[in-house]
């Protein structure tokens, strides 16, 4: 039955991988989609996908049309990018707000954090408000959001524990990397668009095994004995490598490390301050 996870939850020298259904079937991926992605923080986009002020990108996410903007404070938000009146698409595709986000249906007007500003005409010809209409009641709908390594990760539902408490293991293996990230724009990075379960793309990434036949290249210089697991039990798994090599440009010279890192991140591989002249992997 696909619900038996039984074989899945054995020691992981005699466990199984999950049931083909759960890669399948409709169904499951429903249950899943709230109890996983909906319920905790799930990656969405990049705030550099937003890099000035008044910047807005709309992003489908699991069927829910959202909105991500810089707003005028330099704070990355996510709406739902539907209007609070009829529920229209505010924005069709990614432009910079100059004045305010305008439903393009009835023309009600939004600022950049989502306040409700204006009502055109609705009391009638010629008259922009009502006794029934109560701005600071129907502004945007915001989407709890954070930023950690410039990646904006959301809780759809609202009822997570914090980011910082539900990753605090996470955040302090990572925090000597913790440093401004700086994008280089649209050459830097590329998107995946794949038609498949969302689970199999993360269990082709957290896994080496299959670098020696469809990556030989990469497999050269960070081969499959170079990695080693990244595994918390009930919380996440994926991996790291021991080998980095650093980017050389036409006259071989290469950027500068972060500073004040340790001798065992030293030891593990050399970061780069100016990640943006890395190239990047992020699946669409």
């Amino acid at each position: 039955m696909a619900n038996d996870l039984t074989a899945v939850r054995q020691p992981i020298e005699r466990a199984q991988g999950l049931p083909n259904e759960h890669y399948i079937d409709e169904g499951i991926f429903e249950e899943e989609k709230y109890a996983v992605l909906f319920a905790s923080w799930a990656g969405l986009a990049v705030a550099a996908d937003v890099p000035e002020i008044g910047d807005a990108k709309p992003i489908e996410f699991l069927g829910i049309p959202l909105l991500l903007v810089r707003d005028r404070e330099n704070k990355v938000r996510v709406f739902q990018n539907s209007c609070r009146h009829r529920g229209m698409i505010l924005v069709s595709e990614p432009k910079k707000i100059e004045g305010a986000i305008r439903c393009p249906y009835h023309s009600w007007c939004y600022s950049t954090a989502g306040k409700l500003v204006s009502t055109p005409h609705v009391g009638g010809p010629g008259h922009n408000t009502h006794e029934a209409i109560n701005k600071d009641d129907l502004g945007l709908t915001e989407v709890r959001s954070h930023i950690w390594f410039d990646t904006v990760f959301i809780n759809v539902d609202g009822a997570a524990d914090p980011f910082e408490v539900v990753h605090a293991d996470l955040l302090a293996r990572w925090k000597e990397f913790d440093k401004p990230m700086y994008h280089g724009g649209t050459e830097s990075h590329f998107d995946l668009n794949l038609t498949t379960n969302w689970k199999l793309a993360i269990e082709n990434y957290c896994e080496s095994y299959h670098l020696p036949w469809v990556h030989p290249g990469l497999n050269s210089y960070s081969r499959l004995e170079d990695h080693y697991n990244i595994q918390e039990q009930g919380k996440y798994s994926g991996q790291g490598t021991l080998v980095y090599q650093q980017l050389k440009g036409p006259d071989d010279t290469v950027f500068p490390d972060f500073e004040g890192l340790s001798e065992q991140v030293g030891y593990r591989g050399r970061v780069h301050r100016h990640l943006s002249k890395c190239p990047t992997r992020r699946a669409a």
